[in-house]
């Protein structure tokens, strides 16, 4: 009996033994991934002239985003519609020879934010989980799948069933973000934008609120 009993806690070991191994191989696999794509994400996080469409989908509204950045500088537009909204909103954010100026627009209404807080603009990639007090947990706790995106070779990285991210394999750039029950999709064009693309908007129909 005792010997039985012997066995059948070796068979158990065994077992164990093998999960484990078996996801210790599956862990490797996904922290050399990450890896991967943080290395290739290195030549486009200092870019510093690029153009960015966002769109963005939620349950009850639609966003579309275009933002043009170059050395510092920011002329960027985004419109909302919302179903609970009948009038359109816009935003325009521009960000030159410091000099910051928001349009706020709802329907007719115009309003001009002097020295406004304007978001800062970047290339969205998996850089953020260089760090391995990052990397590591992002390995052991994600689930990583190949996908093709816009006929692009992708990782998704499911960090739970409510957030994930899609990350291209080439570039390391996050393309595509789903946050609970809302989806932002990004498209990037580098070294395109000139000084001509980020005017002064005319704020001469607007009422001027300054931001002191």
């Amino acid at each position: 009996m005792e010997k039985k009993k012997m066995k059948l806690w070796k068979k158990i070991l065994l077992i164990v033994l093998a999960l484990l191994v078996v996801f210790a191989i599956f862990t490797l696999r996904k922290y050399i991934i990450i890896t991967k794509l943080i290395n290739a994400s290195k030549d486009y996080v200092g870019k510093t002239n690029f153009v960015v469409d966002t769109y963005s989908l939620s349950n009850d509204s639609v966003s579309l985003a275009k933002t043009y950045y170059k050395e510092g500088d920011i002329f960027s537009t985004t419109q909302t519609l919302n179903h609970n909204i009948l009038d359109e909103r816009k935003i325009t954010a521009y960000n030159k020879d410091n000099e910051k100026l928001i349009i706020i627009q709802s329907g007719e209404d115009k309003i001009a934010l002097l020295n406004g807080e304007i978001a800062p603009v970047y290339v969205n990639t998996i850089s953020e989980y260089e760090d391995i007090k990052f990397k590591i947990p992002l390995a052991f706790s994600s689930r990583i799948t190949a996908q093709e995106y816009n006929n692009k070779d992708c990782y998704l990285i499911e960090f739970s069933k409510d957030y994930k991210i899609l990350v291209e394999k080439e570039t390391g750039i996050i393309i595509r973000v789903i946050d609970i029950g809302y989806t932002t999709n990004r498209t990037y064009t580098f070294d395109v934008v000139k000084d001509e693309d980020i005017v002064k908007p005319d704020i001469s129909d607007c009422k001027i609120q300054e931001n002191n």
